[in-house]
């Protein structure tokens, strides 16, 4: 009788154990557990560490990254183009022609940020098409999106190819990364040209020193045709300026002294690199803004299979001088 007392109350210890248990853990339970539409992304905020899956919904015409430093990038859903990115001291890295409109409007693809040139280098057929948002992971040390891009009736006029190009947006604290994949969904491989215009915001082109490995580089003038060699690693901007630098593919600085700034491009997959200014041009608003565009000029040539990626990435780092 004394054994039966004791294992009664052991079970009744243990069952208000286990409850407790179960109390605690609900409500993890209850945003771990899938809604009922089968497209979900992950979010997490500094509080909730697990994270929590939701319905992706509707596209949004804007997503805004933001990290625990005050760091905000703001892409928008229209040509997946990452038009704003200021550092958590406030400072606006990317810029933009004078003569873009609001990037709220979809109307025409936005005339600054980091527009994509695909499936032609040159060509803004991605950045007049609305990207599909795939999902959404945030944590303390990033935020990230992820869009991708498929062909429609749209695309196969002027495109006449099957494919996907994904790409993933990630902030962290002082930088924003780029990585991308290209998949050929049709029957036969298709050659593309592609790469990223990325605008940068200065102070005025008299402050700006773009840095890279130049010196001994073959390049094209794009404005003449003409063909030339660097004789220095460091350019600096005094007239129109479209230079496309076959096989240049190293770090790039662009640096403000008086912004106090230094921004470097880094990037994979893109073998060349162009560098753009309409200098003189007021209504382009030349003076404020530098593009430096990582490209692959030349065909790439994409397999065919769901499962076979090309990729490419851009990494821009900022910091204080």
């Amino acid at each position: 009788y004394q054994s039966n007392s004791i294992f009664a109350m052991y079970s009744i210890v243990v069952f208000v154990a286990l409850l407790s248990v179960a109390s605690a853990f609900s409500p993890l339970f209850n945003r771990l557990k899938p809604s009922s539409s089968s497209a979900l992304f992950v979010e997490n905020t500094s509080k909730d560490l697990i994270g929590a899956l939701k319905a992706r919904g509707p596209p949004k015409p804007q997503y805004v990254l933001e990290q625990q430093n005050g760091a905000v990038a703001i892409v928008r859903t229209f040509g997946g183009n990452v038009y704003t990115w200021k550092t958590k001291d406030g400072i606006e890295i990317l810029g933009k022609q004078a003569n873009a409109e609001s990037p709220e409007a979809d109307s025409k693809p936005y005339l600054g940020g980091v527009p994509h040139f695909f499936p032609k280098f040159g060509s803004d057929l991605a950045a007049g098409t609305l990207f599909i948002q795939e999902e959404r992971a945030k944590k303390l040390s990033f935020d990230r999106m992820i869009f991708k891009l498929v062909d429609t009736p749209k695309t196969l006029e002027v495109f006449p190819n099957k494919f996907e190009y994904r790409y993933d947006i990630t902030l962290k604290d002082d930088s924003l990364e780029w990585e991308l994949a290209v998949i050929n969904l049709d029957t036969k491989p298709f050659d593309i040209t592609l790469g990223l215009n990325t605008y940068f915001d200065v102070s005025s082109l008299k402050n700006v020193v773009i840095s890279g490995p130049f010196a001994g580089a073959k390049y094209i003038d794009r404005l003449t045709g003409a063909e030339g060699v660097a004789t220095s690693n460091d350019i600096t901007i005094t007239a129109p300026t479209d230079l496309l630098f076959p096989g240049l593919s190293g770090p790039i600085t662009v640096t403000d002294s008086v912004k106090g700034t230094k921004t470097v491009l880094t990037r994979k997959g893109y073998t060349d690199t162009v560098i753009w200014n309409p200098y003189g041009n007021d209504a382009l608003g030349y003076d404020k803004f530098v593009s430096i565009q990582p490209v692959s000029a030349s065909p790439v040539t994409i397999p065919v299979g769901k499962f076979k990626e090309t990729h490419f990435s851009q990494l821009i780092t900022a910091s204080k001088i």
